[in-house]
Order: C-alpha cells, then sequence, then structure tokens
C-alpha cells in the first residue's frame, strides 16, 4: 500500500507535501480521503504532469478492443512522472497481453503462462512464455523491450516462435520472428501460424 499527499485545485488533484487530500493505493484500488476526516472523494481526477496523455490514449485503444475495464488513476495517482509512466506501461502491457490471447484463441487453442520446464534453482529462469498455441508454437506478446535472455530460453523448448508487438518497434530473435502492428493486423500472425501448423 502506498499513500500520498495532494491538493485539490478545481476538478483535479495536484501532488502537495501539505496537501488536505490523502491518497491510498493497493493494488488497483484508488481511494482518496479529506485528511483528517474519513471523507472519500469520488471521481477524482489527477492533474497530468507532462507525457502521460500519449500513454492514456493507448489505453483508451486497448480497452476499446479488449472490453476490459481498468482505473488509470492506479498510475495517476503516483506523484512523480517516470512512476506514473511505468505504471501506465503495465497497464497497456497488461491489456495488449489480454487482446492477444482473446485474438489468438478465436482460432487456435491457446495454453497462457504454461511452465515448459520442470523448476530447478540452477536451471531455467525463463519458464513461462505468454502463451503456447496448439502446444506446438511459443508467442510473446510485449510492448517494448523484451529481454533477449529469456527469448533463447524460450527457443530451446519451442523453436517456433513469435514475439509480437503492438505498434512498431526493434526486435532482434534468432530462431523466432517479429511480428509488429498487431493491432492494426494481426491477420499475418494468424496466417503464420496456420502455416506452419500445416
Amino acid at each position: 500500500m502506498k499513500v500520498f499527499l495532494y491538493k485539490q485545485i478545481g476538478d483535479y488533484l495536484i501532488p502537495s507535501e501539505d496537501g488536505e487530500v490523502i491518497v491510498v493505493v493497493d493494488n488497483f484500488m484508488v481511494k482518496a480521503y479529506r485528511r483528517g476526516t474519513s471523507e472519500e472523494l469520488k471521481n477524482i481526477k489527477f492533474k497530468l504532469l507532462g507525457e502521460e496523455f500519449k500513454y492514456l490514449n493507448k489505453i483508451k485503444e486497448l480497452k476499446g478492443l479488449v472490453g476490459t475495464e481498468i482505473d488509470e488513476n492506479y498510475a495517476l495517482a503516483f506523484p512523480d512522472l517516470r512512476t506514473r509512466i511505468l505504471k501506465l506501461n503495465q497497464i497497456i502491457g497488461f491489456l495488449f497481453e489480454e487482446y492477444v490471447y482473446t485474438t489468438l484463441s478465436k482460432y487456435f487453442k491457446v495454453e497462457r503462462q504454461k511452465e515448459i520446464y520442470v523448476p530447478t534453482k540452477l536451471f531455467r529462469v525463463h519458464n513461462k512464455p505468454d502463451f503456447i498455441v496448439e502446444g506446438k508454437i511459443a508467442i510473446e506478446a510485449k510492448t517494448g523491450d523484451y529481454n533477449y535472455a529469456q527469448i533463447l530460453d524460450y527457443e530451446m523448448k519451442y523453436p517456433l516462435g513469435a514475439i509480437v508487438f503492438p505498434y512498431s518497434g526493434i526486435c532482434k530473435v534468432k530462431r523466432w520472428r517479429c511480428f509488429f502492428n498487431f493491432i492494426k493486423d494481426h491477420q499475418r500472425v494468424i496466417n503464420w501460424i496456420r502455416y506452419l501448423l500445416g
């Protein structure tokens, strides 16, 4: 649980060390109280500090595609821009993974977070690809940077696999393929999987 102080100016909450509003963040739950009372503030709005708008637009697009409601205030409740962007990216990653899962599941049998190695203390730190399609093809859904060592671990068990990105990006893999702009054109991935499955 995190607790922050804000001051209220008009309809918006602005970070302030001597603010009259206490904001509590616990997992994805955000609540605000008038300091010194048990009065909970409803319909709270956090003033944007800078670059959040472009991330909020991506979240809005993904929420529309997935049909999942998630409260962006979970990210905006943090008083510093760096943490806000980190949390907004987490939300984007969560929603994109949901979108990839629901899309692939319309066409194929998809297992999620399946353990692919027997875990030991000395072997394999990366053990659960995002998705296994038809028991043969591993798919990782990434919204930005990815761990190359993680992909190499997965390639040993699943030489057929791909990393899919919602938008453009940079991707380098050894055996797998990289697919960009999955949101606009997921059919390329579907066709590629069908080709591999024969």
